[in-house]
Parts: C-alpha cells; sequence; structure tokens
C-alpha cells in the first residue's frame, strides 16, 4: 500500500504527539525514582502502566523517525536500487529495534 506524503507528513506529526505526551507521563512518574538503583527502576518498569507508557514511547519514535528517514532517503536517493537497498536495511533496523524493545520490556515485565 502506497501512502501519499500528505498522510505521512500528517502520520509524523501523530507520532510526534504521542511521543511527546508518552515522554511527558515517563518523565512526571520518574521524578521521584532513585535512577541509579537497578531494582528500583526494574520495579517501575514491572508495573503494567509504565511499561505500556514505555512501550508507546518506543514505537512512537520508532515510528516518526521510520517515516522521517524514508523521506529523506526519497528526497536524496536517486538512483532506484540504491534506494530500494537502502530502504530494506533502514526497515530491517527499525524492526530488529521494535523486537528488541518488545522483547526487553517483557523480560521486565514478567521478572
Amino acid at each position: 500500500m502506497k501512502i501519499d506524503y500528505t498522510s505521512k507528513w500528517l502520520l509524523q506529526k501523530v507520532f510526534a504527539s504521542i511521543f511527546l505526551i508518552a515522554s511527558a507521563y515517563t518523565i512526571y512518574s520518574i521524578d521521584d525514582l532513585v535512577l541509579t538503583d537497578y531494582e528500583i527502576v526494574t520495579k517501575w518498569l514491572s508495573n503494567y502502566v509504565n511499561s505500556i507508557a514505555i512501550f508507546i514511547l518506543f514505537a512512537s519514535i520508532l515510528l516518526h523517525s521510520n517515516i522521517g528517514l524514508t523521506s529523506i532517503i526519497d528526497d536524496y536517493f536517486h538512483n532506484q536500487s540504491i534506494k530500494k537497498k537502502v530502504l530494506l536495511i533502514k526497515n530491517f533496523f527499525f524492526a530488529v529495534l521494535f523486537i528488541i524493545t518488545i522483547f526487553s520490556l517483557t523480560k521486565l515485565l514478567l521478572s
């Protein structure tokens, strides 16, 4: 499915807004935590609300960045074969980061 540039721009703004809200909640909720203590941070992340907030934060950052990098690649790579390879590498990188985020949060949530 092809998405036009207007939809990409709008999606990027939506993800930026979600990122802003999730980061504000995260900053507000970790205000009283001692971030140098591993046990306290893992206990904070074991809370479902905090884990979901962190997941939403990372997912919105990754999706926002993915759309932004795609538009940069579309603007500056004119050779179609190179552009496809760079987009494939970028998408693989973001998929790996997303999977690492899910597995890390799941491990912390279940511990």
